[in-house]
Formats: C-alpha cells, sequence, structure tokens
C-alpha cells in the first residue's frame, strides 16, 4: 500500500512518497524478514525531507541516561571513508608534510592559523570563529592500537569500542540491550532514547538482538497509529514457525510504531530559525536534528553521517567540498540550537574511521592511514586542543603514524563528564579505564539528589598549556593534608611523581620539566583527603 504524502509546513517541502512493505515469502529467517519489511535498528523509523529518520529502542547505556534525567544531547558526526587529518588540521611548518605530499599539501599561506604550527584547512572558515570563542576543542591523533585499515572492521571498532574482536556485532553503547531490556517487545519506552538519520544502520547501538524497527514514510500512517497503537494485524497467522516469525515481527513492528508518533509529534513542535545550507545531505540531516530536540523529543543520542571520505584519487578539490560541508553545515547547526537558547545542553562530536598516510599516492590522493583529529563543539565544551599532532618522522612498522589518544578515552570522558555516568558503567562499557579529559566545562554529577560534598582541595588548569618543556600546575588545600601529585601517560603509565608528601594549607604551584618525554597528551592526578582530581595537558615540541 503507498500512500501520497501530505505538506509538511513544518519543514516548508513535500515528504518523500513511501511504501510500508508486508513480507510474503514465510520461509525467510527473522534477519531476512526484516530486511524485507524494510526494518532497521531497533526503534521505528519515519521519513522528513525524504530522509529516513531511525529511532533507537534501547540499550544499558541509553537506559542509565534516562535515568539520570539529564537534558544534555550528543550529536555524533561520523565522516565516513577515512577523514585524511593532515590536510585537515595542517603542519604548516613541516618539511616532511610538505616534501610527502608534493602535489596535494595545503599552502601554509592559505591556511587558518590555529597554534604557530597549525593551521586550519580553508574550507573550515566557518569554524574559525567557534574555535576562537572557546566553544570548539580539538583532540589530535586520536586512533587505537595495531590498528586495522579496513573500512568495514576500523568503522565496526570505532563502533564498538573494542578492536579485539570480542565485541563484533554489538555496540558500545548496546552490548546489554537483553539485560537491560527484557520487556522491550512488550512494554517498550513511549520515547527514542537514540536517533540515527540516515540510510545506514549502524552498530553504534546495535544490541545482540536483531534489529527491531521499520521504514516508514506516511504521515497519515501516523494518524492510523497514534489512534490504534498498531499497524500490522497480529491475529490470523498461520500456527507454524514461519507464522511465529510473522507474529514476531508484526509485534516489534507495532510497538516500535510508538516511536514514530514521538518523532512525527517533535517534528511538528519545532522548528528551525536559521537557514541551513543546500549543498550536503549533512546539512538536511544536522537541520532534522535541531528541529526534533527543539521540539522536545527528549533524545539523548543522535547520529548521522557524511560520506566520500576514501579519497585516493584527485583528493584536492574533493576533500575541500567535504570539510567546506561539515563547517557550514555545524555552524548552521550551532546558530539554529543557539536561537533558542539550548547552546548549553548540545554537544557535537566528529569521527572517522582511520586518517590517511603521510604521503600522497601516484593518483593525487592518499591511501588508508591512521591518527586524526576529532572535533568536539558546544557551550558546555572546554575549548582547545588536546592531544600531540602525530609525528611525521616517527612512524610504525606499516609506515602510518602512531597514535597518541586512544579514542575511547574521548567516548569515556564525555559519558562521564557531559552526561555523568558512574566510572564503573563506564568501565563496563568499555571494559577497561582510560585515561581522562577535561573535554566538558561543566560536568554533569552521576547523583545529582545527593548532597554535594564540600571539596577541601582545588586543581586548577596547567599553564602555559600546550606547554615546551616546562609547565605550571597549581592547586590549593583548605588544609594541611597528605598529598600525592603523579604525571600519567595516554596509555596509563607513570612517568613522574611531583609530589607524595603532607603540604600545608594554602596555594600551591608545582613547575613541570617534561624535556625528556615525547610530545604528547599527559594526565595530572592530585590524590587528597580521599579526593582524587585530574586534568590533561599538551607537551608540544
Amino acid at each position: 500500500m503507498c500512500i501520497r504524502h501530505p505538506k509538511n509546513t513544518r519543514l516548508g517541502e513535500r515528504l518523500a512518497d513511501g511504501c510500508a512493505h508486508e513480507a510474503h515469502h514465510t520461509s525467510w529467517s527473522r534477519r531476512q524478514f526484516m530486511k524485507g519489511l524494510g526494518m532497521v535498528a531497533a526503534g521505528a523509523s519515519v521519513s522528513l525531507s525524504g530522509t529516513p529518520v531511525q529511532a533507537f529502542g534501547g540499550s544499558s547505556l541509553l537506559s542509565k541516561l534516562a535515568r539520570l534525567g539529564t537534558n544534555r544531547v550528543l550529536v555524533l558526526v561520523q565522516l565516513n571513508g577515512g577523514n585524511d587529518g593532515l590536510n585537515t588540521l595542517v603542519p604548516i611548518n613541516n618539511d616532511i608534510y610538505y616534501n610527502a605530499r608534493p602535489g596535494i599539501a595545503i599552502p601554509s599561506n592559505t591556511t587558518l592559523p590555529l597554534t604557530n604550527d597549525l593551521g586550519f584547512h580553508p574550507s573550515l572558515a566557518s569554524l574559525e570563529p567557534i574555535f576562537g570563542d572557546g566553544d570548539m576543542a580539538i583532540v589530535q591523533g586520536v586512533g587505537y592500537p595495531d590498528p586495522n585499515l579496513s573500512h568495514f572492521r576500523s568503522t565496526d571498532v570505532w563502533l564498538t569500542g573494542d578492536e579485539s574482536g570480542a565485541a563484533v556485532g554489538t555496540g558500545w553503547s548496546g552490548r546489554h540491550l537483553d539485560v537491560a531490556h527484557p520487556e522491550f517487545g512488550e512494554s517498550p519506552p513511549s520515547t527514542p532514547l537514540a536517533v540515527q538519520i540516515g540510510n545506514t544502520s549502524p552498530l553504534l547501538l546495535q544490541g545482540p538482538i536483531s534489529n527491531m524497527g521499520m521504514s516508514l514514510f506516511s504521515v497519515d500512517l501516523f494518524d492510523r497509529i497514534a489512534e490504534t497503537g498498531k499497524f500490522y494485524d497480529e491475529e490470523n497467522i498461520p500456527n507454524s514457525i514461519q507464522g511465529d516469525e510473522i507474529t514476531f515481527m508484526r509485534k516489534v513492528a507495532n510497538n516500535s510504531f510508538r516511536y514514530a508518533s514521538s518523532i512525527q509529534d517533535a517534528s511538528e513542535s519545532g522548528s528551525n530559525d536559521v537557514e541551513y545550507p543546500n549543498n550536503s545531505s549533512l546539512a538536511t540531516h544536522l537541520a532534522i536534528v535541531a528541529q526534533l530536540i527543539k521540539g522536545g523529543l527528549g533524545t539523548s543520542i543522535y547520529h548521522v553521517s557524511i560520506g566520500g571520505f576514501d579519497t585516493h584519487a584527485n583528493q584536492t578539490t574533493r576533500h575541500a567540498n567535504l570539510l567546506k560541508y561539515i563547517a557550514d553545515a555545524v555552524s548552521a547547526f550551532r546558530a539554529d540550537i543557539t536561537a533558542t537558547g539550548m547552546e548549553e545542553e548540545v554537544l557535537v562530536m566528529t569521527f572517522s574511521e582511520f586518517g590517511r598516510r603521510v604521503s600522497q599516492n601516484g593518483s593525487a590522493g592518499t591511501d588508508h592511514g591512521t591518527a586524526a583529529p576529532m572535533f568536539l563543539f558546544g557551550a558546555g565544551v572546554n575549548g582547545g586542543m588536546y592531544g600531540a599532532q602525530p609525528s611525521l618522522s616517527d612512524l610504525d612498522n606499516a609506515s602510518n603514524m602512531k597514535f597518541s589518544t586512544d579514542f575511547r578515552t574521548v567516548y569515556s570522558s564525555i559519558l562521564l563528564d557531559w552526561f555523568g555516568l558512574d566510572p564503573a558503567d563506564v568501565t563496563q562499557i568499555f571494559g577497561s579505564d582510560f585515561p581522562h579529559l577535561s573535554l566538558i566545562t561543566s560536568p554533569t554529577g552521576v547523583n545529582v539528589e545527593e548532597p554535594s560534598i564540600p571539596s577541601t582541595i582545588t586543581l586548577n588548569q596547567n599553564y602555559p598549556n600546550p606547554f615546551n618543556p616546562v609547565t605550571t600546575i597549581s592547586f590549593a588545600l583548605q588544609k594541611s593534608l597528605p598529598v600525592t601529585l603523579d604525571v600519567y601517560d595516554v596509555s596509563g603509565r607513570l612517568v613522574s611523581q611531583l609530589i607524595d608528601s603532607i603540604i600545608p594549607s594554602g596555594q600551591h604551584d608545582i613547575h613541570f620539566d617534561a624535556r625528556q618525554l615525547p610530545s604528547g597528551l599527559y594526565i595530572y592526578r592530585l590524590r587528597a583527603d580521599g579526593q582524587t582530581l585530574s586534568k590533561s595537558m599538551t607537551l608540544l615540541r
């Protein structure tokens, strides 16, 4: 049954035509049957501006987020194909870079200077004022141990949060779906907890159960579902194994349609207050995300993507266009969110499955490589540079750059400080502890209802930061206390113990000389009076 779409005055354009498809081959497996129905991952899928919008039903992470009661939203922007970090964040004074890329290097006089040694690609001009205002953080040299340069496998690593292969098939936020939501089939939540916009079915929120959702492209069907709560007949089905499969999928589809209603309500309540560029699907997707956020959907995580970053040939123009799409779309999205006064509640984070090689290839492009930057945007971001730009001379055995920051360090820091998850929950999600980055200006507490414990210690950000090779770490004590002040590298290895003694009350400045250490991200941790505080600092040679 196909239904012509009515005019959606909120979006200002006609929705695409669509159909709800019934399966006719009862011998299909459950997964095949879902594909035949247009089933997608864990929720319902609708169309806004002709774009599929997929709502995710549940995971242990999302359940915990819901219980925290936070209004904060994380928008993940995936750069599919492997973004070239060196031409995104250009090492403007590095002769190795320019010698290795005689045809595709970005001339230093065209970049937008960020530090004495780094500059933005000129296509990122829309991001320069955001960085200057302190609302953008750049984490350099992000990767993981023993990198895999397959698009599919490395994407899986980033989405599962596990490079060992043990978690293949489940996302880092959906590993405990069965345990956290055993009642999902019978009593699903009334609103989606996460939303993915686009045509792909990401592993990010996939649990051990097959995908639960359905593509839907008709506003008329929303009305029917809102009135009846069902679309498919769960009765009058043959009593057979094949019939059981159909019954199961129809029940899941009927339940998940509740999310379609929630998404439709939010789309009608929200609107865009700025004009988005019409040069990319990313801008369209972010416009829909802003509309749903401002419409009060109450979703914690959104996931959008933009492809085309696999620049093996003729990279210069292609990559410049892609970076402009990102910069312009993110800038419009931030202006839209700010117009409603919600800028403190929304965080945007980019990621890509890997970077590119140092040297250009014979086709005026770059091949699959490693270590690349991640960007974070938001009024709640502790702006600046984190981590170290990878060395172009000290390469691994495959002649690729060595990463300086594990991507799970970024993930775990966001879960801890943006969403306020308990450290034990974060450790369970990733299977290990990772260093903490102070990416968020005002971390959310875990137990918001419990009275706060007055702190007797204060740890300040080191200055200067980045530094080379000496910086000052300052802290304050309200009373005399036994104090330990340690410095760790990103792998968690202790590289220096600055204090291990009783320190009197007052303000204290400790000079840290790192001339014997390589460039990179370091964590300094203060422990006193049963409390532990830590911050990150960057050594740039």
